[in-house]
């Protein structure tokens, strides 16, 4: 190793060490960190001890987690951790990783050590990042289901993952409240899967999360997310799991609940459309403006009506008008009205045939309901009981 080499490290540690006692962000790393990275595991042979500590400290802070280290490093890396534990919980534009990976990795935080132990050996380090890896792989929870077969070789550490996250009382980070708690962070769910893939943890973290015993930041959101995950492993349980498969009915009775109190599915059994009461159906509709050429999908004057059976997610309506703009809302609230349209609101789906009325006698554009594009799947017969709602 060369002065070279050391020299990109000793200046992301003075940026940062400037930066963070201003509280801000330091402006080397985004430029660098391609040079920095790889430097990482070879910080002993560039940087003497106290250097090597501030380095893994900023690392740690800017690359959201700990990097690969010898076993003659790992004392420092357990200092630099150390001295991090009071600011994990600052927010504002300061980067800090996240409580939930550093408290599985290190197996301590500022409240206590986990009963698994900590990690005090490289091996335990380098299979615990193995893991962090892992849970960061994906950019979805639906493609984190769908690889479950990645995840099931880290199902020995689902009792170290439970403790971890009943240490947190399941709360992943604590800088923000309900409104901007992050609900759908993927290395916490990622985790929780893991949690479910064993046959020893996945009913005590059900239970953990149904039956209230922890304060959830936006409970019935995750469990409705809970919920999706326990249907993947769910087949994966055996005839003497009974418990499990208890809370999982459970789950499952909240959100079909859930479902059916939505005004998607109000519209739809109103309709009488033939959709089964677990379907996961979707209702696309495009409309497009009398007289605009093409077909309704790819037209540049549209309507167009999204309707599904999730809670969380019921419906978006959207329009566009080549060169003048484009309207869009959904149940929770309206994100543009260039063309100043009327507001169809929250629970007023139903009355998606009057907007377009509305639309037509306010704003004089008329949308051609004759000439709308409507899918519904392979269910023709759905499709026509859309299109007589939308003449009504």
């Amino acid at each position: 190793m060369t002065n070279t080499d050391a020299q990109p490290l000793r200046t992301f540690i003075a940026d940062e060490n400037q930066a963070f006692a201003d509280r801000r962000q330091g402006k080397f790393w985004p430029a660098n960190h391609h040079r920095i990275g790889p430097l990482a595991t070879k910080a002993s042979g560039l940087l003497d001890r106290d250097e090597q500590v501030d380095f893994y400290f900023h690392f740690m802070r800017v690359a959201g987690g700990a990097p690969l280290v010898g076993e003659k490093e790992m004392p420092l890396l357990l200092e630099a951790y150390r001295r991090m534990l009071p600011f994990l919980d600052l927010g504002g534009v300061i980067s800090m990783p996240r409580r939930h990976k550093l408290l599985f990795v290190f197996g301590f935080d500022d409240a206590g050590i986990l009963p698994s132990g900590e990690t005090i050996s490289a091996k335990a380090l380098k299979a615990r990042l193995k893991l962090i890896t892992q849970v960061g792989a994906y950019t979805t929870m639906p493609a984190q289901r769908d690889k479950k077969a990645k995840f099931l070789p880290f199902a020995d550490e689902a009792v170290r993952i439970l403790e971890t996250l009943r240490h947190l009382g399941y709360r992943h980070d604590r800088r923000y409240g309900e409104d901007l708690y992050d609900v759908t962070n993927l290395s916490f769910w990622g985790m929780v899967f893991i949690c479910l893939l064993n046959k020893a943890t996945r009913a005590d973290l059900v239970a953990d999360m149904v039956e209230g015993k922890y304060d959830l930041m936006r409970r019935v959101e995750q469990l409705a997310m809970l919920h999706r995950y326990v249907d993947a492993v769910l087949p994966d349980a055996g005839p003497d799991e009974e418990r499990f498969a208890s809370l999982a009915r459970q789950l499952k009775e909240i959100e079909f609940a859930r479902r059916n109190a939505t005004e998607s599915v109000a519209l739809v059994q109103e309709l009488g459309l033939p959709f089964g009461d677990d379907e996961d159906w979707e209702i696309h509709i495009a409309i497009p403006l009398r007289g605009t050429e093409g077909h309704p999908l790819v037209a540049r004057n549209v309507v167009r009506l999204h309707i599904r059976p999730n809670p969380d997610w019921q419906w978006e309506l959207n329009a566009r008008l080549a060169e003048r703009g484009e309207f869009s809302e959904d149940e929770k609230k309206i994100y543009r009205n260039d063309l100043h349209f009327p507001v169809l609101g929250r629970g007023n789906l139903r009355a998606f045939p009057a907007w377009l009325r509305q639309v037509r006698e306010k704003n004089g554009l008329d949308f051609d309901t004759g000439a709308a594009d409507i899918r519904v799947g392979r269910k023709r017969a759905a499709a026509k009981l859309v299109a007589q709602w939308m003449g009504n």
